[in-house]
């Protein structure tokens, strides 16, 4: 028997078997951070941040997510130095930069890389010269800017544009540029604004997916910041969600996305985990069982029960009739997980038995509402 058809083959993988998230001390920590901005004249302070506690430990990928003036970018700022904190103290590599001087931060920016959603990248440099720019800023010499610069060139597979200007580029080859740059000066942490909310979906993809090389090949820790909760899904092993200036939550992605705590993270991760109840079900469903209704369930499948056998089983042991109406199954941080729709006799004692059977196996169901 060879490995393809050994029954290990088939298995479904576990939490065990997933690959370890780094768990290096925190590289970035806030404490008790807030931030304020002047009123108008006569007005009183305007408030970004609050009480902000969060450690980004050294290698990972952290994602902070919030609406539109939720405090994100005023977040992301702060690591930076392009705005200081009103309050609290922020740790980087463990020096606490809250009053470092502009002649400090200039020497702290040189180890902190920052790519944005705009590119940012000059019109009238090259590709080459646009990456090279940190480097003789910093007074490196020629001969050690094209060889390093020809490095990161292919690392973000942009070697042949090398002459090109920016207005010759795509936005996904723009990004990459400033991605290079950013990486020109051997940063530990890269700050991400909103890198990917200007690019169209295929391009996105293979953003992200130039990060988690970066991260993965250099060890590097990555901090960014986004409105969408799918680049959270796909690119990040932590996260925090970010309202009125406060985190309301914050752990791994798998675990937030699954079990969310907070109502604002319960509709952010909705569009990623929940399936959507479909439109010929969504005009007849009514709360309140009439006689001979169906109850519609939404189930939950997660770690080796996500692609489990479970309606099967359902049927077979427990001998109720299943109706699937709707499902979805996808990753989340590299762990299954799975939504499912479907419809069972709403008369008791068969409903009870449904629901204690899934809860049995360790899945989350709710009656969503009935039909007849």
């Amino acid at each position: 028997m060879n490995a393809l058809t050994s029954p290990d083959a088939f298995r479904v993988g576990t939490a065990a078997d997933a690959p370890a998230l780094s768990a290096g001390p925190p590289i970035i920590r806030f404490e008790a951070v807030g931030k304020s901005f002047p009123g108008r004249t006569g007005q009183d302070a305007v408030s970004a941040l609050s009480g902000v506690d969060l450690d980004v430990p050294q290698g990972a990928i952290l994602g902070v997510i919030g609406r539109s003036g939720a405090g994100k970018s005023t977040l992301i700022r702060l690591v930076n130095g392009l705005e200081r904190a009103t309050s609290g103290r922020i740790l980087i590599d463990g020096e606490d930069v809250t009053s470092l001087t502009e002649a400090g931060w200039r020497a702290r920016r040189r180890k902190t890389g920052m790519i944005f959603q705009h590119f940012n990248l000059l019109s009238s440099r090259t590709v080459f010269d646009n990456v090279a720019l940190p480097l003789e800023i910093a007074g490196v010499g020629k001969a050690k800017i094209a060889a390093k610069v020809g490095r990161l060139l292919d690392l973000v597979g942009l070697a042949d544009k090398s002459g090109r200007y920016p207005a010759e580029l795509s936005g996904g080859q723009k990004q990459r540029v400033g991605i290079a740059r950013a990486l020109s000066t051997d940063p530990k942490v890269l700050l991400c604004d909103e890198a990917t909310s200007a690019l169209d979906p295929e391009t996105t993809q293979s953003i992200l997916a130039l990060l988690k090389q970066v991260n993965r090949d250099l060890g590097l820790t990555i901090l960014l910041i986004t409105h969408e909760i799918p680049v959270i899904k796909e690119i990040c092993d932590r996260v925090a969600v970010i309202e009125d200036g406060r985190i309301v939550e914050e752990g791994e992605v798998f675990d937030v996305f699954t079990r969310p705590k907070h109502a604002t993270t319960a509709r952010f991760v909705e569009a990623v985990t929940g399936v959507e109840v479909p439109a010929y079900l969504a005009g007849v469903i009514h709360a309140e069982p009439q006689p001979n209704d169906q109850a519609v369930i939404r189930i939950t499948f997660t770690g080796e029960n996500a692609t489990a056998p479970v309606i099967s089983r359902l049927t077979t042991t427990i001998g109720v009739d299943v109706n699937i109406l709707a499902g979805r199954i996808d990753a989340i941080a590299g762990r299954p997980f799975g939504s499912l729709l479907v419809s069972v006799p709403a008369r008791e004692p068969g409903l009870h038995a449904v629901l204690g059977a899934l809860k049995s196996l360790e899945l989350k169901a709710e009656v969503i509402g009935h039909v007849s």
